[in-house]
């Protein structure tokens, strides 16, 4: 653990060890009314699991301590044409901008969430359609495709459970909060969402019954190059800073992703007063400090390295500017991290 007066440089910015969580019944095992919905939905040809029918094998949900409103903005339409053997069919797609971001929240009375690997089969004929415009970001984990999934069959999580259809996640999170994924297109009541998986970037499918949805323009976009990072909501800057990221060995991720989580219960004041991790993981390590190397923006207790790569993959942010983002950004906030 980081000493708060004399920590290293190098030296680890996040707690391993988490409070443990039970898997709540009904969690998409066999004979659970989530296998029954599973069956229906998808026939035979696919039912769902329990991601982790042995509660030894839990590993811990940790940090990589690595150390006014604007005017709508005009939606486009495009044609999505697709063609069977018996009938073309078109479907009018509507293109929400990259600035609107559509974020899934889990029901409070569900205690999980299932999401699975797969479209549902009905999916290239869903109606409506709509789709998120992405930005064009390199992502660090084409480097790194050989690195174990997080979670898998055998590793299960903290609340991250992988299945034979796709994924469980647990509501609330570890963390206290309610689960979310960030969307990237929705058809009908099904949405492709972003996960809190390794690899980096994996989506899923979601069915809309088990969330609520709502919209923000808030976004960060951090340069690791320049250790800068902009805070906007739609076109206005509401913050920027420069910022603590990943050394060589431990570099921060690039891509896309999302605040998963907000926690003030940190493990100690080299982390600054807030922790707020994303749905991202390292790739270049696979435990960090008894649990998982999730990625996540954070305070400090060394404002001198603020400008520096020192970290071993988090971000860490002035103090008062972690205060701030905690106030006012909400779960789902995309964050654009470029090389």
């Amino acid at each position: 653990m980081a000493d708060d007066t004399t920590p290293e440089p190098d030296q680890a910015d996040g707690p391993g060890d988490q409070p443990e969580v039970e898997h709540p019944e009904g969690s998409g095992e066999p004979g659970s009314a989530e296998a029954a919905i599973a069956a229906s939905r998808f026939g035979n040809r696919e039912r769902v699991v329990a991601g982790a029918a042995v509660l030894a094998l839990l590993a811990g949900l940790g940090w990589l301590v690595l150390g006014g409103s604007e005017e709508p903005t005009p939606t486009t339409t495009t044609t999505a044409v697709s063609t069977t053997t018996e009938k073309t069919t078109t479907t009018e797609a509507e293109t929400r901008p990259a600035l609107v971001s559509q974020v899934a929240t889990a029901k409070p009375e569900l205690a999980e969430v299932v999401v699975w690997e797969a479209p549902p089969p009905e999916w290239d004929t869903m109606t409506p359609v709509v789709k998120w415009e992405a930005p064009e970001i390199p992502a660090s984990s084409e480097e790194f495709s050989d690195r174990p999934d997080l979670p898998r069959v055998d590793y299960p999580l903290q609340g991250r459970y992988r299945t034979a259809a796709g994924w469980t996640f647990t509501n609330p999170t570890p963390f206290g909060d309610s689960f979310t994924a960030l969307v990237t297109e929705q058809r009908g009541n099904w949405a492709e969402v972003m996960l809190p998986v390794r690899p980096n970037g994996t989506r899923g499918y979601l069915d809309l019954s088990q969330v609520d949805l709502s919209e923000h323009e808030y976004r960060v976009e951090l340069t690791l190059s320049d250790r800068h990072l902009v805070v906007y909501k739609g076109t206005e800057v509401v913050t920027d800073t420069k910022v603590v990221v990943g050394k060589d060995s431990t570099r921060t991720p690039t891509g896309r992703f999302y605040i998963t989580d907000k926690t003030d219960d940190v493990p100690s004041s080299f982390y600054g007063p807030h922790i707020l991790p994303l749905n991202g993981y390292s790739e270049q390590l696979d435990t960090f400090d008894g649990g998982v190397p999730v990625i996540a923006l954070h305070g400090t207790s060394r404002p001198d390295l603020l400008g520096e790569a020192a970290s071993n993959g988090c971000v860490r942010l002035p103090n008062e500017v972690i205060e701030q983002l905690n106030t006012e950004l909400p779960l789902g906030t995309q964050v654009e991290i470029y090389a």
